[in-house]
């Protein structure tokens, strides 16, 4: 389903002991984002190489890389920054009070 889903991963090993890995796949012709990146914290440096191994095994045609949200937690967002960003887009979140939903609700 990996092909399917259009989705590239790498795996770092350590021996033939996986300590890091990263999942994504193409948004549009030009930018690839980064769904998910793991690594085990035990090997110092290892969510570095995952990163830069991943960029580096993209195919040509991708210009940008989405790093998806950091959700504002400081190492991710420091690390997110540390590659120079081309763009950070803002975030909003929209919530309804419950009591207009209630009402919303009870009108339909």
């Amino acid at each position: 389903w990996f092909d399917e889903l259009h989705i590239f991963g790498i795996g770092l090993y350590v021996d033939s002991t996986l300590i890091a890995f990263s999942l994504g796949s193409p948004v549009n012709n030009r930018t690839f984002d980064t769904h998910i990146e793991k690594a085990d914290r035990n090997y110092m440096g290892a969510y570095t190489v995952i990163n830069k191994e991943m960029a580096i095994r993209l195919p040509n045609n991708f210009e940008y890389i989405n790093r998806e949200e950091d959700k504002g937690i400081m190492g991710l967002r420091q690390a997110k920054l540390s590659y120079n960003p081309y763009k950070l887009i803002e975030k909003y979140m929209i919530t309804i009070k419950s009591d207009k939903c209630k009402d919303k609700q009870n009108n339909y």
